[in-house]
């Protein structure tokens, strides 16, 4: 038989919101992988959007706010501060390396900054997932 696992509109809005920041952060790893990468291939695609910095403007309004949530609503739920390490250094990382893209950090130190940090949050979304997933299929719950 089957146990039928009830979940409140919290946990769900929770476990959307660190599914979407597995996503962003996943897309803005890929893209900084894949950038310099292209840069060396095709020089016209850095004139692209992805070269442009309102595009990783744009990605940072969308992973702070989305992480933040994530990570205060699952805490909510599994009371585990663990997630917190990797995915607030990565959002450290990923915000510092926006702020210092060009002038200090250059294309490649940019890249690997914000790599890193792609890597930490979403390590830190799926801890965050799987802590509270092990929550609601609690016996006690």
């Amino acid at each position: 038989m089957a146990a039928v696992i009830e979940t409140n509109e919290q946990d769900r809005k929770g476990v959307a919101l660190d599914r979407v920041a597995i996503c962003v952060s996943g897309l803005c790893l890929v893209q900084c992988l894949a950038l310099p990468l292209l840069v060396l291939l095709t020089p016209l695609m850095s004139l692209g959007i992805f070269g442009e910095e309102l595009f990783h403007i744009l990605l940072l309004v969308l992973i702070v706010p989305v992480s933040i949530a994530a990570f205060a609503l699952g805490y909510r739920v599994h009371r585990n501060r663990r997630m917190l390490v990797p995915g607030l250094m990565g959002l450290i990382l990923v915000i510092v390396a926006a702020m210092l893209e060009g002038a200090v950090l250059g294309v490649l130190g940019t890249a690997l900054l914000t790599s890193l940090g792609g890597v930490l949050l979403i390590t830190g979304h799926w801890m965050n997932l799987r802590r509270r997933r092990e929550v609601c299929l609690s016996p006690g719950r």
